[in-house]
């Protein structure tokens, strides 16, 4: 005589095999797109980053960060990415393209309001 688990094409067994292997693609698919290039991909301020946070950018190796660094303190912070390949030597336009595809960012507006804030003071103190 046959039972219905007999019968029946899928064994409960089996059933609960492809339910733990679907939760575990599907927690995959999960993790993938979470921590994923996509998930990974935090932006960095050009006019912020330590060399550590610059080496983490697709094109910046420690040479290109040191120059970024000094190049940053010497001429004040960029303006834009272009500013960046005007001001240090290596940075073209195929460089920055791949910089920020990985996730380099120029903030203007801290840029603009630390130029801003430096003038005023000056403005401030000239005045009687």
């Amino acid at each position: 005589m046959c039972t219905s688990a007999q019968s029946s094409p899928v064994s409960n067994r089996q059933l609960r095999s492809m339910q733990r292997w679907r939760g575990a693609v599907l927690r995959v698919l999960l993790a993938l797109c979470l921590f994923g290039p996509w998930g990974l991909a935090t932006a960095t301020d050009l006019n912020t980053a330590d060399a550590q946070q610059l080496q983490q950018i697709k094109g910046i190796g420690p040479r290109t960060a040191e120059l970024i660094l000094e190049e940053r303190q010497r001429g004040g912070p960029f303006d834009s990415l272009q500013d960046l390949a005007d001001r240090v030597k290596g940075i073209g336009a195929k460089k920055i393209i791949t910089m920020e595809q990985s996730g380099l960012k120029v903030e203007p507006a801290k840029a603009a309001s630390k130029a801003v804030s430096n003038t005023a003071g000056a403005d401030i103190r000239r005045k009687p």
